[in-house]
């Protein structure tokens, strides 16, 4: 029936956009608490860097440092102070070959790449191959042996190209060598190859997972690994530039900023044996990166778990709602209509009416002295008479009829498109049909029929007065002696 159709489409359409709320609020929940999640993390994640994986870093690169290139500042040092290399520079040098032997014998056994010495009186250049050269101010390549005789302190690191080997370069320790009345008679170090130099850095940078390099206090690059990026912001940053401005050198100093989509945290450390700064870099990648999984994740979890409370929800309120409705336009005890559902279905029925100018009838019935069955048989045996009673009726109907349970033991019939004439033989078939079935307890029963045409064009609209009708031509019935068909004429 169409108007009971247009009432479930109705509550459907409600049902449908209570449950889409309920899922959106629902997926809404679960994607701000995944979103509140992450950014959480990402904080957490950058404040752990920031504050303990990069100085931690920081402080194991320092140790590896001072183990691995502290060690060729160690030997110039042995060597400046060796009363060997001093006598033979006081005396003057004139036997060049225990100090080459010597030289050799430091190279061989610290496995350096070179050894020198030289002597300020004839700055003659010692090696282990002999005397290679007079050091002559002008040359670039001599001017390390002239800033080293008068630096202030008593050695420095810097790379430079080898005087042995023009071609090569190399990481340099040059140390002053003083007399017994600490007067400067030469200059003498061991240098390291820079390949062997970098080679530490990327280990460091394997075993730690960082960018690592080294900047002098001038903020030029001294020594990179092959993770450095030519194109790094890093040293044009206000942050790093306050660090190098300072009066005094840092110990450590932290910052971070951004650089396109990725953060940078960076951690200088100065090494003051080397008057170098230790610069590492890490970005936030990684951890970005899982943690952008683990929200994607967790988003996909929640359309998930959003469209099965949907499902759930839709099915579960479906049900639900099929139930209410049963509830609210079913008579409990038989099955038929309810007189709340008859008044929805007779508008219905009426405006049908009116468009193809058809009329309809109705068929009200009541069981004959059917309280005598309650009092015989009790209410239990009444109460499944009346449904055996509904399946006889459900029987006599078309698809298009309404059975509906008008009282205790009253049914009325609503036959669309059916004329007053037929009606009468649908009531006088069921008529007989009741009297020839046997009952629960082999009760045998009758029912009084009233008849009325509804007929729109004599009162249309009017449904009191059509159910007062069939009511008035039942009443008939009943006083014709019960059992009988009664139409209004």
């Amino acid at each position: 029936m169409k108007q009971s159709k247009m009432v479930q489409v109705l509550c459907k359409n409600q049902k449908m956009r209570f449950v889409i709320a309920i899922t959106l609020l629902t997926l809404l929940g679960f994607i701000s608490t995944s979103l509140i999640s992450y950014f959480v993390a990402h904080q957490a994640v950058s404040k752990q860097i920031t504050q303990s994986a990069l100085p931690l870093t920081s402080d194991n690169i320092y140790s590896e440092i001072q183990r691995d290139l502290m060690s060729p500042v160690f030997i110039a040092s042995l060597m400046a102070q060796d009363t060997f290399v001093r006598d033979w520079a006081i005396s003057g040098g004139k036997e060049p070959q225990p100090l080459i032997r010597y030289l050799s014998e430091i190279q061989k056994k610290y496995k350096t790449v070179t050894a020198f010495f030289v002597l300020d009186e004839t700055r003659q250049y010692y090696h282990p191959n002999g005397v290679i050269q007079t050091i002559q101010p002008g040359p670039v390549i001599n001017e390390w042996y002239f800033r080293v005789k008068k630096m202030p302190t008593e050695y420095e690191i810097n790379i430079d190209h080898d005087t042995a080997n023009p071609e090569r370069l190399s990481v340099f320790v040059n140390y002053k060598v003083f007399d017994y009345n600490h007067q400067f008679i030469g200059a003498t170090g061991v240098g390291l190859a820079l390949d062997k130099v970098q080679q530490l850095i990327e280990n460091y940078q394997r075993k730690f997972n960082r960018v690592v390099y080294f900047i002098d206090k001038n903020g030029e690059l001294t020594l990179r690994g092959s993770q450095f990026s030519a194109n790094a912001k890093t040293l044009q940053q206000p942050e790093f530039k306050n660090v190098l401005d300072k009066d005094t050198t840092t110990t450590a100093a932290s910052f971070q900023y951004q650089s396109g989509s990725h953060t940078v945290y960076v951690n200088t450390r100065f090494i003051p044996e080397f008057n170098w700064y230790v610069v590492i870099e890490q970005t936030d990648d990684a951890q970005t990166k899982k943690l952008f999984n683990s929200l994607m994740i967790n988003v996909v979890v929640s359309i998930v778990i959003s469209i099965i409370v949907l499902v759930a929800s839709y099915y579960t309120l479906a049900a639900y709602q099929r139930r209410l409705e049963y509830m609210a336009t079913t008579d409990r005890l038989s099955g038929a209509f309810n007189r709340h559902s008859f008044d929805i279905l007779f508008e219905q029925h009426l405006r049908l009416a009116e468009r193809k100018n058809k009329p309809f009838s109705g068929i009200l019935l009541d069981i004959d002295y059917f309280k005598a069955i309650n009092d015989k048989y009790g209410h239990v045996v009444g109460d499944e008479v009346i449904k055996q009673l509904v399946g006889i009726l459900r029987q006599q109907l078309r698809e298009s009829d309404m059975l509906c349970r008008w009282g205790g033991e009253e049914f009325l019939i609503l036959l669309p498109e059916c004329q007053i004439a037929a009606a009468v033989d649908i009531a006088e078939q069921t008529r007989k049909m009741i009297q020839g079935f046997e009952f629960s307890q082999e009760i045998k029963l009758t029912a009084s029929f009233g008849v009325a045409e509804f007929n729109i064009d004599e009162h249309p609209s009017c449904q009191e007065k059509w159910i007062s009708d069939m009511d008035k031509a039942l009443y008939q019935a009943k006083a014709n002696g019960r059992n009988t068909v009664v139409e209004v004429c």
